[in-house]
């Protein structure tokens, strides 16, 4: 993309792309601007921050309108205004989702997995598929057989996830080491994981975001729509990361690299940003708004 391109036209084009949606973005809003600050909003005040990515007043009232109806948000009327508020559902999946987006650094592993083992009979095979999709997005792989996998102590995350779906039967768990004689190796079963489509994801962040080393924003409103769109495709990459530890990755995997782009252009304009969302919906920066500033890729690359 040519270096004369407006920030204006960048958030305009990122609104545009075919895979994103309203939905999507405004939860990034949520999760970066407005969670911190007590996760409550004006609809007026959203649709203006949403609006430097072609996001008409229609089109966020309807998405905010399906958000709430799948559980995310409480809405309070007050005249002819409406207000968004966080459910407690919504809090958790937020707190679940800023570790993995901020503060994410490869877990120390001492080469032992955790596997759950989903017989037919545990539990029934409609709670079963559900339980494994939760497992999926926690970091489990399916190994296949009914068996999923997890680097390190999962039991937290089993006893979690089977609460969210519902499930009240007793799921077997074992802790293992693999012989490498028998299955290769750890790294050759972290294929699994599907590492393929997260520094795919990673690389994206790269190319697209290499111009915000240079950039310089004209406004705050080009300072908030840098911020969000740099964390919305961070977030799209984490969200298909499992967060092996680092001697399941090959050494050229871009995770790395991909945050400290994220972070170095974070921080380089989160102080305007947060004006921008002072000025729209009188939402003051957190005095401990420490995202990415202790995270070990909060620099540029060189």
């Amino acid at each position: 993309m040519s270096s004369m391109v407006t920030i204006g036209e960048r958030a305009r084009n990122f609104g545009a792309r075919p895979e994103i949606s309203a939905r999507s973005v405004l939860v990034t809003i949520f999760g970066d601007s407005i969670v911190p600050t007590g996760g409550a909003i004006w609809l007026g005040d959203l649709i203006e921050l949403a609006a430097p990515f072609g996001f008409n007043d229609r089109l966020v009232r309807t998405s905010m309108y399906r958000l709430t109806a799948e559980g995310w948000f409480l809405t309070e009327r007050v005249g002819r205004r409406s207000r968004y508020t966080l459910t407690e559902f919504a809090r958790r999946e937020f707190a679940d989702a800023e570790e993995r987006i901020y503060g994410a650094v490869p877990p120390d592993w001492d080469g032992e997995w955790t596997l759950v083992l989903l017989g037919d009979r545990t539990p029934d095979s409609t709670e079963r598929e559900k339980f494994a999709r939760e497992l999926s997005t926690r970091g489990f792989a399916r190994l296949g057989g009914g068996v999923l996998a997890f680097p390190g102590d999962g039991r937290e995350t089993v006893a979690r996830s089977a609460l969210v779906s519902g499930v009240a039967a007793s799921v077997p768990t074992a802790s293992a080491r693999f012989d490498d004689d028998l299955f290769g190796s750890d790294r050759a079963l972290a294929d699994a994981f599907g590492l393929a489509a997260a520094a795919h994801r990673y690389r994206e962040v790269i190319d697209r975001y290499e111009w915000t080393l240079a950039a310089v924003p004209e406004s705050d409103r080009d300072a908030f729509a840098i911020r969000t769109m740099v964390v919305h495709d961070l977030r799209r990459a984490t969200l298909v990361d499992p967060c092996l530890p680092e001697q399941l990755l090959a050494s050229d995997w871009p995770g790395e690299e991909a945050r400290a782009l994220a972070a170095g252009a974070y921080l380089a304009v989160t102080e305007s940003a947060w004006r921008r969302l002072e000025q729209v919906a009188g939402l003051l920066r957190p005095a401990a708004d420490s995202r990415f500033a202790a995270s070990p890729a909060s620099s540029p690359p060189s």
